[in-house]
């Protein structure tokens, strides 16, 4: 009998300490108030640029993944691009023309960010 008493006396002070427990007031959506009218909305300020990525800038050395287009030897005065004669082509990735290495698609020269002229 007195193990059950004990049993109950835990559980009688479990309730109690959580039933006085301050609870946070949420705003919309489960967020605190403050950041609930913040734009964009429960996105804490130093969070906010961090989720938004723009077209990835390639450097010197980076390798290239995905898809990608070749641009023609035929069409590299077009674009005014210098002839190359060692092993290495001129693609255009994401928005951006990269001179890269053949044989592993590693960045030797960044060219140019294309810009969208119908915008």
């Amino acid at each position: 009998m007195p193990r059950i008493h004990t049993i109950l006396a835990a559980a009688v002070a479990a309730v109690t300490l959580t039933a006085g427990a301050p609870v946070m007031a949420q705003g919309a959506k489960g967020c605190p108030p403050g950041l609930a009218k913040k734009n964009p909305p429960c996105v804490p300020p130093g969070q906010v640029g961090k989720s938004w990525t723009p077209d990835r800038i390639y450097v010197e050395g980076d390798r290239v993944r995905g898809s990608y287009v070749v641009i023609p030897a035929d069409d590299w005065a077009e674009y005014e691009l210098t002839p190359i004669t060692d092993d290495s082509i001129y693609v255009v990735i994401d928005n951006q023309i990269v001179r890269v290495k053949r044989s592993n698609l590693v960045v030797v020269e960044p060219i140019r960010i294309l810009v969208d002229v119908l915008n």
